[in-house]
C-alpha cells in the first residue's frame, strides 16, 4: 500500500517519477521500484518523500491521514468526481451514479 499512496500523491501534484527522483536526489527506477512494492524507501528517504509530496510520514507510511490532510484529499476527490461526472454526462444518455465515479477514479489511480 505504499507504493500505491507513493503513486498516487505523485500523480496528485501532477510529477513524473524522473521529477520526484529529482526533487529527492535519487533515480526514477527506485521510484519505480516504491511504486511498485518491489522496494521500500529508508526512513530518511521516506521522511523526505513525505516532505515533498506534503503529507505526514504517518500518512505517508499507514495511510492515516491527519484531519488537514483528510479534508484536502475529500476535496481532491470530489473535484475529480465532479470533474468526470461532468464529462461523461456531456458523452453519456445515462451517466455514472456516485458509487460508480467513485470505483472508476480509485481504479484509475491504482493503474495509472
Amino acid at each position: 500500500m505504499l507504493g500505491t499512496r507513493i503513486a498516487a500523491l505523485r500523480r496528485q501534484r501532477n510529477l513524473s517519477q524522473g521529477e520526484l527522483a529529482g526533487m529527492l536526489n535519487i533515480s526514477p527506477s527506485a521510484i519505480g521500484m516504491y511504486e511498485q512494492g518491489r522496494r521500500e524507501p529508508s526512513l530518511e528517504t521516506a521522511a523526505e518523500l513525505a516532505r515533498v509530496l506534503d503529507v505526514s510520514l504517518d500518512y505517508l507510511i499507514t495511510g492515516a491521514p491527519t484531519e488537514q490532510e483528510r479534508h484536502g484529499l475529500e476535496a481532491f476527490l470530489s473535484d475529480r468526481i465532479d470533474t468526470a461526472r461532468h464529462r461523461l454526462a456531456q458523452r453519456s444518455d445515462s451517466p455514472l451514479t456516485q458509487q460508480e465515479l467513485v470505483v472508476l477514479f480509485t481504479a484509475m489511480l491504482l493503474e495509472g
